[in-house]
């Protein structure tokens, strides 16, 4: 998923200015997600306490040169990344057939970036609310906006706690988080 922009995407429920798609499978427990519907997005430059020299400034390339902080490579603006919005979502193998709102925070550190490399590993948390009929309704707006990145990277939200929590340190794998894509324009 991308977008065309390299700036924050404050809560716009379908917003048409992010692009593409995000599925989740709960391998170790049943359940299965997908999403091409995004609400939000914020990416940023963290620091991190590995290395107190990577100041994590907004602008410009994240930690230049740093390998640890990340993002290296590929260099990019950011080593944090959150979107949100809705999706479809089953308790089995089956069909999608539960509408959900979702929250998906990244973190691209060290490379690579699971717990096989170097400190600290990448970082990937996916929260899902089960919504309770029609998502445009105005109480799942409201959680919807509750859950969204808005200008915040804080992990910390105020809203209800998620039907599911899955994620953590990656133990595997590489999360990469790549420039903005510049193919299409945002209204």
């Amino acid at each position: 998923m991308g977008a065309p922009l390299g700036f924050v995407t404050a809560f716009s429920p379908a917003t048409p200015c992010i692009h593409g798609s995000w599925t989740h499978v709960r391998h170790s427990r049943s359940g299965n997600f997908h999403t091409h519907t995004f609400d939000s997005l914020v990416c940023g430059c963290l620091p991190c306490p590995e290395n107190p020299d990577a100041p994590g400034e907004v602008g410009g390339l994240c930690n230049p040169g740093d390998r640890i902080c990340g993002p290296e490579p590929p260099r990019a603006p950011a080593n944090k990344i959150c979107f949100s919005g809705i999706g479809d979502y089953t308790l089995t193998s089956g069909r999608r057939d539960l509408d959900v709102a979702y929250r998906v925070d990244v973190e691209d550190r060290s490379e690579p970036g699971g717990i096989n490399g170097p400190a600290p590993p990448d970082r990937y948390r996916m929260r899902i609310w089960l919504l309770d009929g029609d998502p445009d309704s105005p109480s799942n707006l409201d959680l919807r906006q509750a859950i969204s990145c808005g200008a915040s990277l804080d992990e910390d939200i105020s809203a209800p706690p998620p039907d599911f929590d899955d994620g953590g340190t990656a133990t595997r794998g590489n999360l990469q988080i790549h420039r903005e894509i510049n193919n299409k324009p945002c209204p």
